[in-house]
């Protein structure tokens, strides 16, 4: 295994990283019941290779934050190759996510974009309540998994 590579993909619609997901998505049977990977696709913001060969993608869905007076966030979701678990690829996407994000709304201010949020579902995961990435740690899903945020700078409330 080489050197980790980022490839920023949020709203590019990139064929590449859109045809390396699919089959990776499809092969390790990684999405929910409902979704197809095609709509899947259309959510990619980040990729991680190895090469050229995929280790990891993230997806973000912009929606309202409940706990933050229904602001608008983008909720990311990582998914990693199992032969890239463990070396901190995620943290990668999630910060190479936060900056594309972060760009993009700043780009993009009529979409009022306040920040990127997750819900991390592994109990491997969110061991302080302040990631690397600066995902923070601000309250629990009612199934009892971490909800995290991070804030724009440009961002005023």
């Amino acid at each position: 295994m080489g050197e980790i590579t980022y490839r920023h993909g949020w709203r590019q619609r990139d064929r590449r990283i859109e045809q390396d997901a699919i089959a990776a998505w499809e092969a390790h049977g990684a999405l929910p019941q409902g979704i197809t990977p095609e709509e899947r696709a259309q959510e990619i913001c980040c990729a991680a290779y190895d090469g050229d060969r995929l280790a990891a993608i993230s997806t973000v869905e912009i929606k309202p934050c409940r706990p933050l007076r229904n602001r608008r966030f983008g909720y990311l979701r990582v998914f990693t190759l199992p032969e890239y678990e463990g070396r901190e690829i995620a943290i990668g996407l999630a910060i190479h996510c936060r900056d594309a994000l972060e760009e993009w709304s700043k780009d993009n201010p009529d979409e009022k974009l306040c920040g990127m949020a997750a819900i991390y579902h592994s109990p491997k995961l969110g061991p302080t309540p302040v990631g690397k990435s600066g995902l923070t740690l601000i309250g629990y899903t009612p199934e009892g998994y971490q909800h995290r945020v991070v804030w724009f700078r440009h961002v005023r409330v």
